[in-house]
């Protein structure tokens, strides 16, 4: 385990700051995509060339090699962007400890061949 104090400053507030990530209420991986398209009803001014389109909010991932996506119920909107929003900054904070830890490989002695 590294002690605190071989932290780096940097090292040290994202650390911090991801902690505080992971006790937020929840993370997801995924993108957060909106469409447009037309419904398909004939009564519908989208079916009749009138430039109306309906918007939708999805997320999508990859899982397994192959892209899946979900509709976001409107009422999930706001709960749903959180998520992924916390997910991509946890993703940066993770990157930052692994470049700091990185850089610290071979700095404190010399490897044996």
């Amino acid at each position: 385990m590294i002690h605190p104090p071989s932290q780096t400053a940097k090292e040290r507030a994202a650390l911090s700051r991801l902690r505080k990530l992971l006790d937020e209420p929840g993370l997801l991986r995924a993108n957060f995509v909106k469409m447009r398209r037309p419904c398909g009803t004939p009564s519908c001014r989208c079916a009749r060339g009138k430039r109306h389109w309906h918007v939708s909010w999805y997320v999508n991932q990859s899982k397994g090699g192959k892209l899946r996506m979900k509709c976001v119920p409107k009422d999930q909107l706001d709960e749903v962007q959180a998520w992924v929003t916390c997910y991509q900054e946890a993703r940066k904070l993770l990157a930052i400890v692994g470049d700091e830890r990185w850089d610290r490989i071979g700095k404190q002695r010399k490897c044996k061949r």
